[in-house]
C-alpha cells in the first residue's frame, strides 16, 4: 500500500522514507528542506505518525494508517510525544530554547515508543543555539527522533548539516496540485467554477506550494492576486506591443510603490516577460505566470525576441534596484526608459 498516500508530491521521497519507516532503518535525525508553504509541517507530522503507526510493519496498509489510536492523536496534534519548537514573534530560535528542548528529550515517553522533537524554523537558530543542539544530534536519547524544518540549509553551521539527512521536498505538478485543491477545498471548487482561469492562475502562483495556493484562497487574497495579475498584464503587453512611452509610463505607474509590494509585482513581472521568452523558441514549454496559452502566444507574437529580452533584461535590474534599497520611484522612472516601445 501506499507511503503517506495523504501527502502530495515527492514521490521518490515519500517512498524512500516510507521505506525505512517498515524496515526500522529511519535515521534519528532529518532535515526537511522546503520553501515556505511546500508542505514541510504536515511531512514531519506525517513521518512522526508513521514511526508510531500500529500497522508500520503491514505493507497491505498505508503508511501512516491514520485509523490507528496513534495516528489520530499525532495527525491531530493531541499526542503528548510529539513537541513543536519555533520561534513564534521572535527573529531567531534562542539557545535557551534548545536546552529546555534536550531537557524534555531526556524524558521517557508518555503514549508512545517514539517521541518527536519538531523544530520548525531551525535556519533561525543562532548559532550558540544549534552548539547546544549538537550533543543530542550526535548522542541522541533512545526512542528519539528529530526533525529539522528549515527554507534553505544555508542558516544551518555545517557540523549541524553533517549530523542530519536531507528530505528535500519537490515542488508540486500543477496537475496534482489542482486535483488535489479541487478534491480537498471548497474555495477551490468555487473559484474553478467561476472560470476565467482564475484557480490556474491561483496554481501558477503558487510555485508548486499547496499552503501557499491554500493561503490564496480567501476571497481578499484572491482578489489581490487578480489585482497584481492584471498590473503585470498591463505593464508586459505595453512593452511588449511597442506602446508609446507615455502609455508605458502609464502601466508602470500602477506598480505599487511600497518596497515589499513592488518585489512582490517585480517577481511576476520577469516570470511574464521570461514566458514570451521560451514561447518564441517553444510554442509549448511550460509557462511560469500566463494560464491562457494561447493568449500569452499571441501576445508574443507582437514582439520580436530582442524587445523581449530587452524588456526582461530591464526588469531583472529593476528587481536588483529594489532589493539593494535603490529609491523606488527613480527604480520605476528608469524601468519605463528602458522598456519603452523602442528597440
Amino acid at each position: 500500500m501506499a507511503c503517506f498516500p495523504d501527502f502530495v508530491g515527492s514521490d521518490a521521497l515519500r517512498e524512500r522514507i516510507g521505506d525505512a519507516v517498515r524496515r526500522n532503518r529511519l535515521s534519528h535525525a532529518y532535515l526537511i528542506e522546503g520553501p515556505e508553504g511546500s508542505g514541510k509541517r504536515t511531512f514531519a507530522r506525517m513521518i512522526a505518525a508513521a514511526v508510531s503507526c500500529e500497522k508500520r510493519e503491514d505493507e497491505n496498509a498505508d503508511l501512516p494508517c491514520g485509523e490507528c489510536p496513534a495516528c489520530k492523536k499525532i495527525l491531530s496534534d493531541r499526542s503528548t510525544d510529539v513537541h513543536y519548537l519555533d520561534r513564534g514573534d521572535r527573529a531567531t530560535v534562542s539557545v535557551d530554547a534548545i536546552r529546555d528542548l534536550r531537557r524534555e528529550m531526556a524524558l521517557s515517553p508518555t503514549e508512545l515508543d517514539v517521541r518527536t522533537f519538531i523544530i520548525d524554523d531551525a535556519d533561525a537558530m543562532t548559532p550558540a543555539a544549534q552548539n547546544a543542539l549538537l550533543i543530542s544530534l550526535e548522542e541522541p536519547p533512545a526512542g528519539v527522533l528529530i526533525l529539522l524544518l528549515a527554507s534553505s540549509s544555508d542558516g544551518l553551521l555545517p557540523t549541524v548539516r553533517s549530523r542530519v539527512q536531507t528530505l528535500r521536498l519537490e515542488p508540486v505538478p500543477p496537475d496534482k496540485e489542482r486535483a488535489y485543491l479541487l478534491r480537498t477545498s471548497p474555495e477551490a471548487k468555487k473559484l474553478d467554477g467561476e472560470g476565467a482561469g482564475k484557480l490556474d492562475a491561483v496554481i501558477s502562483a503558487s510555485h508548486g506550494r499547496i499552503g501557499v495556493a491554500l493561503a490564496y484562497l480567501t476571497p481578499k487574497r484572491e482578489a489581490a492576486l487578480q489585482k497584481t495579475r492584471e498590473t503585470v498584464d498591463g505593464v508586459i503587453r505595453a512593452a511588449a506591443t511597442g506602446a508609446s512611452y507615455a502609455e508605458v509610463l502609464r502601466a508602470i505607474s500602477s506598480l505599487p510603490t511600497k518596497r515589499t509590494e513592488l518585489t512582490s509585482c517585480l517577481v511576476p513581472l520577469i516570470e511574464a516577460s521570461r514566458d514570451l521568452i521560451v514561447l518564441k523558441r517553444m510554442p509549448d514549454a511550460p509557462l511560469l505566470f500566463y494560464v491562457d496559452r494561447q493568449a500569452a502566444l499571441a501576445l508574443a507574437e507582437r514582439a520580436d525576441l530582442s524587445r523581449l529580452v530587452k524588456i526582461y533584461d530591464a526588469i531583472t535590474d529593476a528587481a536588483d534596484a529594489v532589493a539593494s534599497n535603490g529609491n523606488v520611484q527613480t527604480v520605476l522612472t528608469s524601468l519605463a526608459v528602458a522598456v519603452r516601445g523602442r528597440n
